[in-house]
């Protein structure tokens, strides 16, 4: 008896890798819909505040240190505060790139999600398989009249697209609703 593979319809071509040689995740047919330039603000302001809440715990060991409470030599409590501000300062150099690096898809059977600068990731969420929907904003984000979609399954899986127009992700969850009581019919 021979056995034969079982043929799946396509909706993305395979990952070729672009035909030039790079290795690239992102197939050039995919036009992603990236979020609002806005949403920088939100992620700067977000990261300064974590920035001060950080250098403020490493300079605990300097300043137990300074008033011979901790025994710790000035090299190494210097160092760590040193190291936590250069890690700081590198964190919010990449916010500017990391927020271009996010973007959404809708595809014929799954929405796609993009983001990261160094380490790029693409995430396919059928919408058969979509559980609900929810558009949440926070304080930062409601003042800049963005928002943030989240897209739940039943697994778990969830992807989350922030900083999007007020406008554009009441229409996306709209949309994804609707999209996703068509296919899971069929399921």
């Amino acid at each position: 008896m021979e056995t034969t593979e079982p043929r799946f319809s396509q909706t993305l071509p395979p990952l070729d890798f672009d035909g030039r040689g790079t290795s690239t995740i992102d197939p050039a047919e995919i036009d992603w819909k990236r979020v609002s330039p806005r949403y920088v603000k939100v992620r700067l302001i977000s990261r300064v505040l974590w920035s001060v809440f950080w250098l403020l715990l490493a300079a605990l060991p300097l300043v137990g240190s300074s008033l011979g409470n901790w025994g710790w030599p000035l090299w190494l409590t210097g160092g760590i505060l040193a190291l936590v501000a250069i890690w700081q300062i590198w964190l919010t150099v990449l916010v500017r790139g990391r927020v271009k690096a996010i973007g959404y898809s809708e595809r014929r059977d799954h929405l796609l999600k993009t983001n990261g600068v160094f380490f790029r990731k693409v995430r396919a969420i059928p919408y058969g398989r979509i559980q609900y929907v929810d558009v949440t904003s926070g304080p930062l984000e409601s003042r800049l009249k963005l928002a943030r979609v989240v897209v739940n399954t039943a697994s778990s899986a969830s992807i989350s697209i922030p900083g999007l127009p007020t406008a554009t992700a009441e229409q996306l969850r709209e949309t994804l609703t609707d999209l996703s009581d068509a296919k899971m019919v069929g399921l």
